[in-house]
């Protein structure tokens, strides 16, 4: 092997051995709680997550629409299941949930 080569693997083997060796360290320091996500401010609610669900609603329809077809062939009797989580969810918040509460 070449010198240079020898000097890139083991600049990678190091930063991999080092990465690995923190990432249990770095992930138990992080907590997550779910009271953060729901004190979000009424204006981040409004203009920026409420967009972003009814984008996320009309991608859910239209991959619903694709799948669809699919699924009613292959298993007709769980078609709810992709309905709910991409037509149902993104439409509830929407329109259901109330602003801040997210």
């Amino acid at each position: 092997m070449s010198k240079r080569l020898r000097r890139i693997l083991a600049a990678m083997g190091t930063f991999l051995m080092f990465s690995t060796a923190f990432a249990p360290t770095a992930m138990a320091a992080t907590s997550v709680d779910q009271s953060d996500a729901a004190n979000a401010p009424a204006v981040v609610d409004a203009l920026v997550l409420r967009p972003a669900g009814f984008i996320s609603l009309v991608v859910g329809v239209t991959l619903f629409a694709v799948s669809a077809p699919i699924v009613l062939i292959t298993r007709p009797f769980e078609i709810g299941i992709p309905f709910k989580q991409l037509v149902v969810r993104p439409a509830k918040y929407i329109w259901v949930d109330p602003i801040g509460g997210h």
